[in-house]
């Protein structure tokens, strides 16, 4: 499962790149779909992180990135 997890986030990451080096004006939902893919994507490593460790701060970074997403997602929207 998570190599699968990685193959798409390297898929993502070609595509986003792809459109950025051709100046392609990128729609806000393709925007916000490929970012919410990565984003829950590093989400799921930092949870993987956490149950080996046991350190809180791998669960920080995650519950730090949700607002963040929310408020860059409100903000694009709105």
């Amino acid at each position: 499962m998570g190599k699968a997890r990685r193959i798409i986030v390297g898929i993502v990451s070609v595509i986003y790149l792809t459109l950025v080096i051709m100046k392609i004006d990128i729609p806000r939902n393709v925007f916000i779909a490929l970012t919410g893919i990565m984003l829950i994507s590093g989400a799921i490593d930092e949870w993987n992180r956490y149950k080996e460790t046991k350190k809180k701060i791998h669960l920080l970074i995650p519950i730090i990135l949700l607002p963040i997403v929310i408020f860059v997602v409100l903000s694009l929207l709105f």
